[in-house]
């Protein structure tokens, strides 16, 4: 089978051919229709600011169809009402499946996890082996190439925003840094909570527009913090970062509200210097990475009901490092997605 991997940060990727994986054990093997090209794999390929294990296919948003099984799959198979040809979204946080925070439900939090694209080989190629069928979400009649941003793009925000609604009450002011694959969804998720006033910060005229289809009050071109106050009328209650630089970490916490809430999403390697007088008194600042197995499936389940909409541009898998220089200039507007065999 093909696979696109990376050897080493900063070096180009490489097109092997690779054995086909056998399913052994709870494994299952899906025929990839599609994987997701995220910012992340960009910091991997390129950088080494993140723990992954090279060599590695790239790829963790990936979505395709039951392709075979390990001998110890079938049951856990049936016990989620799949059957090999059904076509799932695979949930990427893979944990060990027996500690606390895999008991309560929170695999993507687990010290142990081993997830696709990151330690494990992921969905950049022609099949993938998933661990268990657990990790898989049935799609019905949601196309698998469409659907595998929901994996992350649309996974994380929701889980960004479920864990800032003590902050997210009527009135509240929300300022969005990035409009880009997950920013989209965000302020999608966000636009249906009641009486938000939503800003968003971009580089790019053309997804300040779209901002203003899906929704924003207000859109800022050039980051002017006075504009801020006068648009949302005050200092943002709530800032998603989707981007995660210094400069965005650095804008978030002088535009933050005494109390609010900065939500850390983009893995752009930045860095903001905590102390007492440098972020506005007892505001808060967390991280959000993917989002559990029951989000995915409320995502999933939205999806199914037409609650949301993103865009797909397709690209053959063997151009994924074309895809990835497009997404580092800035040239996408939603979602690339590699497509094996395109």
């Amino acid at each position: 089978m093909l696979a696109v991997r990376s050897y080493a940060a900063g070096e180009p990727l490489r097109i092997e051919e690779l054995p086909l994986p056998e399913p052994k054990g709870t494994e299952v093997r899906v025929r990839v229709a599609g994987c997701g090209v995220c910012h992340t794999d960009l910091h991997i390929a390129r950088t080494s600011r993140i723990r992954v294990d090279r060599p590695i296919t790239l790829g963790h948003e990936v979505a395709g169809w039951i392709d075979a099984l390990g001998p110890r799959a079938a049951t856990e198979l049936r016990h989620e009402r799949l059957k090999e040809g059904d076509p799932v979204l695979v949930f990427g946080g893979w944990g060990c499946g027996t500690c606390g925070q895999c008991a309560a439900g929170e695999e993507q939090r687990c010290d142990r996890s081993a997830s696709p694209g990151f330690q494990r080989d992921g969905g950049y190629a022609e099949y993938l082996l998933v661990p268990h069928a657990r990790h898989l979400v049935g799609l019905g009649d949601l196309d698998p190439i469409h659907a595998a941003p929901l994996a992350d793009a649309g996974v994380t925000p929701w889980r960004a925003v479920q864990r800032a609604s003590a902050w997210l009450q009527p009135g509240a002011r929300v300022l969005l840094i990035g409009l880009g694959g997950l920013g989209q969804f965000a302020l999608q998720y966000l636009r249906r909570m009641p009486d938000l006033r939503i800003a968003v910060r971009e580089l790019s005229p053309d997804k300040l527009a779209l901002a203003g289809e899906l929704g924003a009050d207000l859109g800022l071109l050039n980051g002017d913090e006075a504009l801020v106050e006068l648009g949302l009328g005050g200092p943002a209650d709530v800032i998603f970062d989707f981007v995660g630089n210094d400069p965005t970490l650095d804008y978030a916490v002088r535009n933050v509200a005494p109390g609010g809430l900065v939500s850390l999403v983009g893995e752009a390697g930045g860095r903001l210097e905590f102390r007492f007088d440098r972020v506005p008194v007892e505001a808060s600042i967390t991280t959000t990475a993917w989002g559990s197995l029951a989000d995915l499936r409320e995502v999933v389940h939205q999806a199914k009901q037409r609650r949301m909409r993103w865009t797909v541009e397709r690209m053959p898998l063997v151009e994924a490092a074309a895809a990835h220089d497009r997404l580092a200039e800035g040239q996408v507007a939603g979602r690339i997605v590699l497509v094996p065999g395109l």
